[in-house]
């Protein structure tokens, strides 16, 4: 709410007293003629009344003071938020809600509809109808985030990003318009200095996804997500994926040999793959991402049932049991069975991937969906925010953990940590036989977990085998 105040000269007979003395009528002025002062007439011309305690547009006060009194009085009588002022002067005085829906679009750019329903209630106690909301969104998005003005103000943003980030990566591609010969913005890249620093020392795998925003993030040791580059495109396709790949692999990848990309089965990724050497054997491989699968498969069996037993087959180390399920999928529907067995195993199974894909989790997916989500119905320099608020989030919240793990002297991440310890319990109850001094070979004999009986295990630790195939 802004709100500016000029002195009034009013008729001392007839003008009353709303607020203590100033002293404001005891004072003396220089005369000014009249037809001068430009007062509001009719509806416009209102006085702030104590009794009643509500503010409207148009309203005149005596002076500044006057007018921080009316606003006080408001806030505590009516509106029951509070307010924070961000520009006073001698002839300005403006003031904000700390809980209005531009601070909390421009805090959030992914604020939805819902959110604004549940603040109002909140800190009203009113429920406001689904319209309106949907209104004040609308506007509030206009005015903090400048929809038409977005593809403008791009270049200085990405400009300040680099001048005040030392090591961001900014990359452009424009297109040529016909046949006027103006040039237009087709793609824009960017990546963060830690972030391509951090790729260096995390596991070589690289997940992407896109819509008209393209993305490239890992996972660390702990199982967190670190997001690597971003782009925006005109849409998704083989050329703007071959030009995101190359940027990545010149700005972020920069040489590193071994690096296993996992994507969706788009028809455009895969031939930009195909053209790029930083994806093929013996440089690096590319795996269809498991989440993907089983929603394309899903698509056309619209099968909870057969869904789970996808998610179950693509994420099973066992060639065995891979084997088991896929046999139940073909005795359930031979048209789903058909399906997944004209994809190459390699591609989006853990049993046959050859360990490429490292254990990798669905929390990557999660994010990456989470961030498009939100980014679909904004505007281009609202994107760019969120990914830096994104990731300075992320790089805050992983100081705190590790800082944490140095001072307890723990040697090993908290997702490792779990892992050893539930090992370590299994591994009680389990029977080791040495062999091979030199292979570092045994024989380990398991209690089944289901059923009763035992199984039993070679492990060759120098050749890095072992018989159960995990």
């Amino acid at each position: 709410m802004s709100t500016s105040f000029e002195p009034i000269m009013p008729n001392r007979t007839t003008q009353q007293t709303f607020y203590r003395s100033l002293l404001f009528f005891d004072q003396s002025f220089t005369e000014i003629p009249a037809d001068s002062i430009d007062v509001p007439t009719l509806k416009y011309a209102k006085f702030y009344s104590t009794n009643e305690g509500r503010l409207d547009v148009g309203m005149l006060f005596k002076n500044k003071e006057a007018l921080i009194e009316a606003v006080k009085d408001h806030s505590i009588r009516h509106a029951r938020r509070e307010y924070y002022v961000p520009e006073s002067s001698k002839t300005k005085w403006k003031v904000l809600c700390k809980h209005s829906t531009p601070g909390q679009v421009k805090c959030n750019p992914t604020y939805t509809i819902k959110h604004v329903i549940q603040t109002v209630k909140d800190h009203t106690g009113y429920d406001i109808p689904y319209q309106k909301a949907w209104y004040s969104l609308k506007m509030a998005r206009e005015l903090i985030l400048a929809h038409g003005r977005a593809i403008q103000k791009l270049p200085k943003l990405m400009g300040a990003l680099k001048k005040y980030n030392r090591g961001t990566i900014v990359e452009w591609k424009h297109k040529m318009l016909q046949p006027t010969g103006a040039y237009v913005m087709g793609y824009v890249f960017w990546a963060f200095k830690p972030c391509i620093e951090g790729f260096q020392f995390y596991r070589k795998i690289i997940k992407n996804h896109g819509w008209k925003m393209l993305i490239a993030g890992t996972m660390d040791e702990n199982q967190q997500v670190l997001p690597l580059a971003f782009a925006i495109v005109d849409n998704e396709s083989h050329s703007s994926w071959k030009w995101f790949l190359q940027q990545l692999s010149r700005h972020v990848i920069r040489g590193r040999r071994g690096v296993c990309l996992i994507s969706d089965h788009h028809a455009g990724i895969i031939k930009a793959v195909h053209e790029s050497s930083e994806f093929v054997p013996p440089h690096g491989v590319h795996m269809y991402c498991l989440r993907h699968v089983c929603s394309n498969f899903n698509s056309r069996h619209k099968n909870i049932v057969l869904k789970d037993l996808c998610w179950k087959a693509g994420s099973e180390y066992q060639i065995r049991k891979f084997n088991r399920i896929m046999e139940e999928i073909k005795s359930q529907k031979l048209e789903a069975f058909t399906f997944l067995d004209r994809i190459n195993k390699k591609k989006w199974t853990a049993s046959h991937d050859g360990g490429w894909r490292c254990g990798m989790t669905t929390n990557m997916s999660e994010y990456i969906n989470g961030v498009l989500k939100g980014a679909q119905r904004l505007p281009m320099t609202a994107i760019v925010e969120m990914t830096l608020q994104h990731t300075t989030h992320y790089f805050r919240e992983r100081a705190l953990k590790s800082g944490v793990m140095l001072s307890n002297s723990q040697l090993w991440t908290d997702f490792a940590k779990k892992k050893f310890t539930h090992w370590g319990e299994k591994s009680i109850s389990h029977t080791v036989m040495k062999y091979n001094h030199l292979q570092q070979s045994a024989s380990v004999v398991i209690k089944r977990e289901q059923g009763p009986g035992l199984n039993t295990h070679v492990v060759k630790l120098a050749n890095r085998e072992y018989s159960c195939c995990k």
